[in-house]
């Protein structure tokens, strides 16, 4: 397996499943995302739920840590 980046903030103390869940909550919300108002990959987020884009304005509320959240079943 190819090892992982390593993980700011979280030590080995935490354990490997918080650390695995952290780290995947992080790649998401870092990812870039789309503005459906300009097309352009500049929307950021600014609080929890309220995503904002850079070049245009557009500001929309959405999910916590992603614009449309995944459905879980």
């Amino acid at each position: 397996m190819p090892k992982s980046k390593s993980i700011r903030g979280l030590g080995a103390k935490y354990g490997g499943t918080v650390r695995k869940r952290y780290s995947n909550i992080q790649r998401v919300l870092k990812a870039k995302k789309e503005c459906p108002s300009c097309s352009s990959l500049k929307l950021k987020r600014v609080a929890s739920g309220i995503w904002c884009c850079s070049r245009c304005g557009f500001t929309m509320a959405g999910g916590a840590y992603d614009v449309a959240p995944s459905r879980k079943t």
